[in-house]
């Protein structure tokens, strides 16, 4: 796969997911997303998810990113999993929490919704967000050097 058509959506095994979600509830067939009719972009970037959990990856600009996690009262929580960076963000209004990194010049953030009611315990949105990090950066940095 060149570099241009590498993406997380491309190197994520679906096969992995229901492991990874199975822990913390029932985990369906992979779900993805269709581009949207007005501009032909996927707006998730790329999802896995069922009606009642999903995790998305999507790939944002540099300035996007920064902006994010420089955000007033954002907590970064450094992760350590990749030769670039890897957080856990807290935001400062007690939305759910979001993972991002970066590979290279590449810059992405990752949502992970263990129930979408919101009935999930704080450790299990960290843990599944941990595991997806540790199957799509070495998969982005394989694709990427």
């Amino acid at each position: 796969m060149s570099t241009q058509q590498a993406s997380a959506c491309s190197l994520m095994d679906t096969e992995e997911l229901p492991g990874i979600f199975g822990r913390y509830g029932e985990y369906e067939a992979f779900v993805g997303t269709r581009p949207d009719p007005v501009d032909g972009k996927r707006p998730w970037g790329c999802t896995w998810g069922n009606p009642t959990s999903y995790a998305s990856v999507q790939e944002v600009s540099r300035e996007d990113y920064r902006n994010r996690l420089g955000a007033p009262g954002v907590q970064l929580i450094p992760q350590n999993m990749a030769k670039g960076e890897s957080f856990g963000v807290r935001s400062a209004d007690d939305e759910p929490m979001m993972f991002a990194f970066t590979v290279g010049a590449r810059h992405f953030l990752v949502d992970v919704v263990p129930s979408r009611d919101g009935d999930y315990p704080q450790f299990a949105q960290n843990e599944i967000g941990q595991d997806l990090l540790r199957l799509l950066i070495p998969a982005m940095e394989d694709a990427l050097t």
